[in-house]
């Protein structure tokens, strides 16, 4: 299989290649036949060309890769990130990507989150109305199809159910928000009729975060749109530990074509400093390993993974003094020890 790696901008650039190495012993070890192509889409290209996705990559994509590794986007030159949501967004929406996992990792189990990735608040239907420079007026439409919430609900059940998980949450706002959220509600509980071994629950977002927050172990699955996902799930990454240790993958069930990348950002202010946090790049490799059904190889990294980031190799956002090539050299060093221990099995 073919990866596409893009590295993006600031830390991205750090913490994607750093991890490649990881990607290639465990590929050679378990014989997964992995190979990546390195692209430089990004805030560089942008602004030498003003080209953010170029034209015919989505379709190259989808006929030579199976998977794009993806860095951060994010660049002070570009205040308003025209780049990243021509690049992010259009490959989200062109490649249907539109089941998002963000797993909350914690010490006691792991939460499915999955957030709808195509549609919502994100879909850049609105406008303005001003002068002389001035905006007076802002809008901007959340729009969602039934097609869209149907085969995003059914396709998360179904993988929660695979998992043997059997209690998933709705977080949605109809209550204030009662279209769309009116929507999302009746989907829900009508495709929950088809999994009679899940029981359902349904969660107003901002009574969701509150008890998220106080206590974390009664979710296991949960389903959200796509701006109340990309919120929860920051708020995911501050009970693992930070953003330097959360992953998502961006999906497209009929098809199989995956997208991963870390959820922090381009983190300016640390680019170049070597000490960015390469956890997240790397359980993003763990998250794309997994996809593609190659769960000894992934569990053997997310566990080199965890054991690092508890290491002196931690980097700072983490306690520690440790670098990025630091945490994933001690990172290649266990995966290289617990290769050595496993059994052969020619």
């Amino acid at each position: 299989m073919r990866i596409a790696v893009v590295p993006g901008d600031g830390i991205g650039k750090e913490v994607i290649p750093a991890t490649l190495p990881a990607l290639t012993l465990l590929s050679d070890a378990f014989g997964l036949d992995l190979e990546y192509d390195v692209f430089g889409w990004g805030a560089d290209e942008w602004i030498a060309s003003g080209v953010g996705l170029p034209t015919g990559a989505v379709e190259r994509l989808s006929k030579d890769y199976g998977c794009v590794f993806l860095g951060a986007l994010g660049d002070p030159r570009i205040p308003d990130m025209a780049h990243g949501r021509e690049i992010l967004l259009g490959l989200r929406r062109e490649l249907d990507l539109y089941v998002n996992h963000r797993p909350i990792v914690l010490s006691d189990g792991v939460i499915d989150l999955y957030r709808e990735n195509t549609q919502g608040l994100y879909v850049g239907v609105g406008g303005t109305v001003g002068r002389a420079g001035v905006v007076n007026v802002a809008i901007d439409e959340c729009v969602y199809t039934r097609d869209t919430v149907e085969k995003f609900v059914r396709s998360c059940l179904r993988r929660l159910s695979e998992k043997g998980r059997r209690k998933v949450t709705l977080v949605h706002k109809a209550n204030a928000v009662p279209n769309t959220g009116g929507l999302w509600v009746d989907v829900f509980r009508k495709e929950l009729g088809a999994f009679p071994e899940m029981i359902g629950s349904e969660e107003y977002v901002d009574s969701f975060c509150y008890n998220l927050v106080r206590d974390p172990t009664p979710y296991e699955g949960v389903l959200a749109s796509n701006l109340f996902g990309d919120i929860i799930s920051d708020i995911g990454a501050a009970l693992m530990g930070g953003l330097g240790l959360a992953a998502s993958a961006s999906i497209c069930p009929e098809t199989g074509f995956v997208l991963v990348e870390p959820v922090h950002g381009s983190a300016p202010d640390i680019a170049g400093k070597g000490v960015a946090n390469p956890c997240a790049a790397a359980m993003s490799v763990v998250l794309m390993l997994d996809h593609f059904g190659h769960t000894e190889a992934a569990d053997m990294l997310r566990a080199c993974v965890g054991e690092a980031a508890r290491s002196d190799a931690a980097t700072p956002d983490l306690g520690g003094r440790g670098t990025t090539d630091g945490l994933m050299g001690t990172v290649l060093a266990l995966l290289g020890r617990r290769l050595s221990e496993r059994p052969r099995t020619d």
